[in-house]
């Protein structure tokens, strides 16, 4: 068995910047309005497979945390990323040198800032809050981050070990 829930529908959306450096148009500093959709499956463990205000509520819990953020891979190796007073953020070989106030940047623990590493952040940070609340009965998270509607990248988690 398996829930759904619609990120544009839901309500399960942020809105932030990013780069993809190097590239010829997602190069430049631009944003999105994200939507994440989201599919558990499981075995049903009483009236739920889970419940779907649990599932909304760490979904939005992490939006919360992107939502009108600058968002920076930290891990990217094309970027030089200095975390002093303000963030700063310079590639190597282009003429371009950002700098942000902290507070409205979020270093993620990714190589990139494309959708199918968002998914992948948001699918890890799911799977952890689902196993902190003892969902032992869930198999596999499915999560799709759009970046505008009908065009976004998904991914599965396998939640059993």
């Amino acid at each position: 068995m398996f829930i759904e829930i619609d990120g544009w529908m839901a309500k399960l959306r942020f809105s932030a910047c990013h780069f993809i450096p190097n590239h010829p148009k997602c190069g430049c500093l631009h944003g999105h309005t994200y939507a994440i959709s989201v599919r558990i499956e499981g075995e049903q463990a009483g009236e739920f497979i889970v419940d779907f205000e649990m599932v909304k509520g760490i979904v939005n819990s992490i939006c919360d945390r992107l939502d009108h953020k600058v968002l920076i891979a930290e891990n990217d190796p094309r970027l030089r990323i200095d975390k002093k007073k303000d963030i700063s953020v310079d590639i190597p070989g282009s003429k371009k040198h950002y700098v942000f106030p902290s507070e409205d940047v979020v270093l993620l623990p990714t190589g990139s800032v494309s959708a199918e590493d968002l998914c992948k952040y948001f699918s890890g940070e799911m799977a952890k809050a689902l196993r902190s609340k003892g969902a032992d009965n869930l198999k596999k998270l499915c999560v799709r981050v759009d970046e505008g509607i009908g065009q976004g990248a998904g991914c599965e988690f396998e939640l059993q070990k």
